[in-house]
């Protein structure tokens, strides 16, 4: 039986910063919303970067938000952490508003393990993100107990990008990927059941297929980097099938449709 996904990443709920156009994560979140109760999805899963950070109160009021106008789907969510969550809301506070039962977790959904990892382990200069050793030596052993088909879900890329070009990350590099992803690759590699990887955090669509497995990054629900106007709107509705295709459809401004089997 198929699983149906609604991704969303990169909401920056808040005041409008550089391309991150926080003031419209209210009204791009209802598309979204809207979206959802057409797609009918079994799980909606926020891959991160929630907030445009400002303060502690702020930031706790605007998860909140997000948090709520996610559930109202009445679906399950499952949250990620990106880098700018994590500010001024640290992880015991955020699991608790959001429901999270580890910094990293997975869970099984229909015929499909799910893998719920934490670049933020530890985030460095603000905006980099890291997979630290105890994360990898735990997801080992998260990949060795299940035997079923298996996504990924990551906030920093696990894939080599070419982003000399990107308005931001051509100038931060080290701030683009995430640190470690070489020996995190190998493990999924390694247990033959990794059908995807699904990243936020560049603000951009892009995907690669390597080794058997489909990366996929997804372009922000609000940024205009590359719209140089009204934020993209974008998200992704994914069906996978246990043993058949993986069919990804970004809806939005930059729109892409990405079919794998």
């Amino acid at each position: 039986m198929a699983l149906k996904i609604g991704v969303v990443t990169d909401i920056h709920n808040g005041p409008d910063m550089d391309t991150r156009i926080g003031s419209q994560a209210g009204p791009m979140l209802d598309r979204f919303v809207a979206a959802m109760g057409r797609f009918q999805p079994d799980v909606i899963i926020d891959l991160g970067d929630r907030i445009n950070d400002v303060s502690v109160e702020d930031d706790r009021a605007r998860i909140q938000a997000v948090r709520d106008r996610l559930a109202s789907v009445g679906v399950p969510v499952l949250f990620l952490y990106g880098n700018h969550d994590l500010i001024n809301v640290k992880p015991a506070e955020q699991r608790r508003i959001l429901g999270k039962k580890g910094d990293y977790e997975s869970l099984d959904c229909k015929e499909f393990h799910l893998i719920l990892l934490n670049s933020q382990d530890p985030t460095f200069e603000g905006v980099g993100g890291t997979i630290s050793d105890a994360q990898l030596g735990w997801l080992e052993e998260d990949l060795r107990a299940s035997q079923k088909p298996t996504l990924v879900f990551c906030h920093h890329p696990l894939n080599e990008q070419d982003f000399r070009s990107h308005w931001y990350f051509g100038d931060h590099q080290t701030h683009a990927l995430a640190v470690n992803r070489e020996r995190a690759r190998a493990l999924l590699e390694r247990s033959g059941r990794v059908r995807a990887i699904f990243h936020g955090h560049m603000h951009w669509n892009h995907v690669t297929v390597n080794n058997g497995m489909a990366y996929v990054t997804v372009e922000s629900l609000i940024c205009n980097g590359l719209t140089g106007g009204p934020p993209a709107g974008c998200f992704a509705e994914v069906v996978a099938e246990p043993h058949g295709a993986l069919r990804v459809e970004v809806k939005g401004a930059l729109a892409m449709t990405f079919v794998y089997s």
